[in-house]
């Protein structure tokens, strides 16, 4: 069936199809809204998520192409760089962990039942529209999400920050050498976007068109239905008699009449003689 005859079978059907897309909306819009206390609430919201970008570095410049040299005492063995992209990984687990958590909400308010702290390592390069590959680079992801896209970059702002003094108060209270310390730069803010698959529009839509696609498949069966009654009825109407095969045999076949079956004639009564019958001779 091509476009135009589906149309043809939609319009045939108008009472179904506008009941279809009132349904639809109808459906859609619970979908979207609860009734409480005669108001409309949002059944779902958008959430957003704001990232803080931090490099990993100690205190040989990044922009260097060797490692300091090392004085090395009798008897002692020369320091060995830590990977700092594996230490990466680990500060991700230390900067969405539950003591900056208490940090953040000492600094910005209490997080609510949708707004939460997470980070990551970063293991792809920045802009690509090509997949270059997996890396495993030190740059640590700080992400706030919440409801709200200023509250989002607030908790990601204020968690960052909160890592970055904690890590301090870890070397200090360790008496880390500050030529040995761990250092982070924060190399890019971002603004707070949508997280993916937080739309609230997409169920909306997807219920409303999935209701007006059941209203359009009960059109196409009814319409179905009655086009083949119709030709059943036409089939019957335009179908010949058959006729009635006597057996053949040596005479004609015989059909008694009965009384009421026998076809009635107006019948005159007898007219008298005109002439006189003669007598009869002795």
């Amino acid at each position: 069936m091509n476009l135009t005859n589906a149309l043809r079978v939609i319009g045939r059907h108008p009472v179904l199809l506008v009941l279809g897309i009132m349904m639809a909306l109808l459906a859609a819009f619970a979908t979207a809204f609860k009734v409480e206390t005669l108001s409309l609430t949002p059944r779902t919201a958008a959430q957003y998520q704001a990232q803080t970008q931090v490099l990993v570095t100690d205190s040989t410049s990044v922009f260097s192409s060797r490692n300091p040299a090392q004085a090395v005492p009798q008897g002692q063995t020369a320091a060995t760089a830590r990977d700092l992209s594996s230490l990466t990984v680990v500060y991700a687990y230390l900067a969405s962990s539950d003591e900056i958590q208490k940090k953040v909400e000492a600094q910005i308010g209490k997080l609510g039942p949708n707004e939460s702290i997470t980070a990551d390592q970063r293991t792809t390069q920045p802009t690509s529209t090509t997949n270059t590959g997996t890396y495993r680079l030190p740059i640590l992801e700080v992400i706030g999400t919440s409801p709200s896209p200023s509250r989002a970059e607030r908790i990601s702002a204020a968690a960052t920050k909160a890592f970055e003094n904690e890590v301090a108060t870890q070397q200090s209270g360790a008496a880390v050498d500050p030529a040995s310390r761990v250092k982070f730069q924060t190399i890019r803010a971002e603004k707070a976007t949508v997280a993916d698959g937080s739309n609230p529009v997409l169920p909306v839509i997807a219920v409303g068109v999935g209701v007006l696609i059941a209203f359009l498949a009960i059109i196409f069966a009814a319409d179905n239905v009655r086009t083949t009654r119709r030709e059943s009825r036409q089939r019957a109407a335009t179908a010949p008699v058959a006729a009635v095969a006597w057996p053949i045999t040596d005479t004609a076949p015989q059909v008694a009449m009965t009384a009421s079956a026998q076809p009635q004639y107006p019948v005159a009564p007898p007219s008298p003689a005109r002439y006189p019958q003669p007598a009869g001779r002795s």
